[in-house]
């Protein structure tokens, strides 16, 4: 897997099928060509909960790398960022045609952002499926961030 990016970790928990992770930040995390869009940066006690079938082979205070592809960093930005900036702007310009009160406007174009946030939470499985992390345990002499 050369297209990813790891972070070191410390297992926290375990349930059935999922391994609780709680991310160290440390000084790599500054020269990171990832961490404009690195979440991990934005918190120093970050716990990522990634499921995996094999979660019984972990076990707590357990040294770990957690892992994700850094393809999908795009696709991220686009969902979380583009498409609702995309449909505040399309909505504002179009309402914008049926009336002259800003208050509306505003008010009237963010209703579509709305609607778009309530979707991806009601489709938040399915996204999970594609925004997966992965945890497995190695040496840490091999991360390069």
């Amino acid at each position: 897997m050369n297209d990813v990016v790891a972070h070191k970790g410390k297992v926290v928990s375990v349930s059935d099928t999922c391994v609780f992770v709680q991310i160290e930040r440390n000084s790599a995390c500054l020269g990171c060509k990832n961490k404009s869009s690195c979440q991990i940066m934005d918190s120093k006690n970050q716990i990522i909960s990634v499921k995996t079938d094999k979660a019984s082979a972990y076990f707590p205070d357990e040294d770990v790398r957690v892992l994700i592809r850094t393809s999908l960093g795009l696709k991220a930005v686009l969902y979380a960022y583009i498409l609702p900036l995309v449909f505040l702007l399309t909505a504002f310009l179009a309402v914008r045609q049926f009336t002259s009160s800003e208050v509306v406007q505003v008010l009237v174009a963010f209703v579509p952002v709305v609607a778009y946030y309530f979707i991806l939470y009601k489709v938040r499985d399915r996204l999970e499926k594609t925004f997966r992390f992965y945890v497995e345990k190695d040496n840490f002499s091999k991360i390069k961030n």
